[in-house]
């Protein structure tokens, strides 16, 4: 199996994107697989398609448009994100969060790993902004790679408020 998968740190603007929050007007929305915020810290795990131009858009100052892959095709190059939100300060008032990516195979083989990833090491974004994570987990699948569902998982952590919890999210091989 020829498969990429990179860590790619990205320097990105710091300036944050309000897109979704983990609410509804004011009322709080269920976590999901993909979707989820623990003592007011929240993560949303997504895989799209031409990540290098989804980097682009999200430093730009209008909300980008966000489409998770459900399907791809052999030799698309893929990137995962994890969005996040609410990290806890230190006393200098950075975040020490971190994120470990995981990617299975349709038969459930783990392909690859990436632990202890800065998803964010700096001053925090203002709340309720949501952030793009400086970690991104690189994925391309080849001729060799089976049709089917693969499954990326990522453990979400703030290290300063002791939290973590995991995300999945899904997408297929056709």
């Amino acid at each position: 199996m020829k498969l990429l998968m990179a860590v790619l740190i990205v320097s990105l603007c710091s300036t944050a994107s309000t897109l979704a929050r983990w609410k509804k007007g004011d009322e709080p929305v269920p976590d999901t697989a993909d979707r989820k915020s623990v003592r007011g810290f929240g993560g949303h795990l997504i895989v799209v398609a031409d990540p290098q131009k989804f980097m682009e858009d999200w430093q730009k100052p209008e909300m980008p448009h966000i489409e998770p892959v459900k399907e791809t095709k052999r030799g698309e190059l893929l990137g995962a994100f994890v969005l996040f939100a609410g990290c806890t300060t230190d006393t200098q008032g950075k975040c020490n969060a971190e994120v470990d990516y995981a990617f299975y195979r349709p038969d459930g083989k783990l392909v690859g790993e990436r632990k202890n990833q800065p998803l964010w090491k700096e001053a925090a974004p203002p709340v309720p902004n949501i952030q793009l994570s400086r970690a991104i987990l690189g994925i391309r699948l080849e001729e060799a790679d089976p049709l089917g569902e693969y499954i990326v998982k990522a453990k979400v952590s703030d290290l300063n408020a002791q939290v973590s919890f995991e995300l999945e999210t899904k997408f297929s091989l056709k």
